[in-house]
């Protein structure tokens, strides 16, 4: 099962990453379609032999707080600090098929590689594609390398004044994936 909200055209299943479209359902109702468009757009830009992957969406408080805990640093924000809690972020890699089995066996963060040989790094076209469509990017936004795989969408809001509207009950809430998640109304 897809996911009650996005529906795969079968005719790119060939070409889409299942894990993804099915995390693309944990996205904020607001941002959710757009979210899927622009992954499709951005997928079909590589190769073949490359596939993105939406590698995170919703992260729970306790996952995040999880991985504020490991050392080394994986980030620094605590549970409720992360624009991931409220849906409103993903993070991404490339998945490489190495021997040109289908598989994608290879996971990849590397920002040079041009696995379709058109002479644009793919990390580049998919981090233009999301960046074109409104969401910001770790690296771009602060201006220095750091969180390549981040992008989210500014809602206009920092996560204290998210936080702030969970406490208060201004949110819905949606079961995705099994996930029971608290969307923040905007």
């Amino acid at each position: 099962m897809l996911g009650r909200n996005l529906k795969l055209n079968l005719k790119q299943k060939s070409k889409m990453d299942e894990l993804s479209i099915l995390r693309a359902n944990e996205a904020h109702p607001k941002i959710r379609k757009l979210l899927l468009e622009k992954y499709k757009e951005a997928n079909n830009k590589l190769g073949k032999g490359c596939r993105l992957r939406l590698s995170y969406v919703y992260r729970s408080p306790e996952e995040q707080e999880e991985l504020f805990k490991k050392r080394p640093v994986v980030t620094k924000s605590r549970a409720w600090q992360s624009i991931h809690q409220y849906s409103l972020a993903f993070d991404v890699v490339l998945l490489y098929d190495k021997d040109g089995d289908g598989k994608f066996e290879e996971v990849s963060w590397d920002m040079k590689r041009d696995g379709d040989k058109d002479g644009i790094a793919d990390w580049i076209e998919i981090t233009k594609v999301f960046v074109d469509a409104g969401f910001t990017n770790g690296f771009i936004s602060k201006g220095k390398k750091w969180d390549f795989p981040h992008f989210q969408m500014d809602v206009g809001l920092d996560w204290r004044k998210m936080k702030a509207k969970i406490d208060k009950g201004d949110f819905k809430e949606e079961v995705q994936n099994g996930k029971r998640i608290k969307y923040i109304n905007l």
